[in-house]
C-alpha cells in the first residue's frame, strides 16, 4: 500500500488573489511599469497638493499610459469618490 503525497495547496496572498481577479487591472499596471522604466512616461508629483511621492491611477484600464498622478492621500480620496463616498472630494 502506498501513500499518496500531494503537495499541500498554498494559500494565495491578498496581492495574488487581486491580480487573480482583476487581469485588466494587472495588464495595465504591467505596461505603466514598463514605459516608465524605458522613459516613455515621466512619473510625475500629486496633482493635487503636490507632494513629489504620487502612484498613477488608473482612469480607464484599457488606456494603461492613460494616469492621473495622486498622493496616497489623494488617490484613496479618488477611489472612494469614485465609489460614491461622501466625503471624498478631490
Amino acid at each position: 500500500m502506498t501513500k499518496s503525497h500531494s503537495a499541500p495547496e498554498k494559500k494565495l496572498s491578498r496581492q495574488q488573489k487581486w491580480s487573480e481577479a482583476h487581469p485588466q487591472e494587472r495588464w495595465a499596471h504591467s505596461a505603466l511599469r514598463s514605459a516608465l522604466r524605458r522613459g516613455l512616461i515621466e512619473k510625475k508629483p500629486c496633482e493635487v497638493c503636490g507632494d513629489e511621492k504620487a502612484d498613477a491611477h488608473h482612469p480607464d484600464y484599457d488606456r494603461p499610459m492613460l494616469v492621473r498622478w495622486l498622493c496616497r492621500k489623494h488617490h484613496k480620496a479618488e477611489h472612494r469618490r469614485m465609489k460614491g463616498g461622501a466625503d471624498a472630494q478631490l
